[in-house]
């Protein structure tokens, strides 16, 4: 879990405010009738290829500036797009195109630290592309992204860590992007004995 600036509050008590006053207000709206409906829906037998009980993290692969990325943490948890430095300097980014912006970053622990800058990227997962803007934080990390709720949201996805995969609508079809458990399982271990 990190919390941190959010792209409709910018950082200052009244703004903190005014965007809790909205959701506030807007839990007093009734759904619009008008809108797509678009279900998405799991299945058990999707989960065959699962060896289970685990208690994975949801890690997927996805496409940034036409580069695979993969060890991505897919974090509901997560009120920020986290993207490390050492990610930027293996996609070979030139670091004059991030935008200097220290946003204050809390982590479970209640530590805070400060994001460095702040880059925008294009995402490409199953088709779909969107202009990410990333907190960029100069830390060693295990995954190379953290993709939270704002991305999450902004593909109108729906993760399941049971199934170890995420899925969202597209024009066509409801697109699933599968976890890949042996790589969630290789991180583990890496923290584990890195911590021990």
């Amino acid at each position: 879990m990190i919390i941190g600036g959010s792209h409709y509050c910018h950082n200052t008590v009244s703004s903190i405010k005014a965007y809790q006053q909205k959701a506030e207000s807007s839990a007093n709206l009734s759904p619009s009738l008008d809108t797509q409906n678009n279900v998405i829906t799991f299945e058990e037998n999707k989960t065959v290829g699962i060896n289970k009980p685990h208690y994975n993290p949801l890690v997927i692969e996805i496409v940034i500036r036409d580069l695979e990325v993969a060890r991505v943490l897919v974090d509901t948890g997560s009120t920020v797009d986290v993207m490390f430095c050492g990610t930027l300097q293996k996609m070979n980014v030139n670091l004059d195109e991030v935008t200097p912006t220290p946003i204050p970053l809390t982590g479970f622990s209640g530590t805070t630290s400060m994001t460095l800058r702040l880059i925008k990227l294009p995402v490409m997962a199953k088709g779909v592309r969107r202009i990410v803007d990333f907190a960029v934080v100069n830390h060693q990390a295990i995954y190379k992204l953290i993709m939270g709720t704002p991305w999450i949201n902004s593909m109108k996805a729906v993760p399941s860590t049971y199934h170890l995969c995420i899925k969202f609508p597209t024009p066509n079809e409801t697109a699933i992007i599968w976890g890949i458990q042996k790589q969630s399982r290789q991180i583990s271990q890496i923290s584990f004995i890195e911590n021990t």
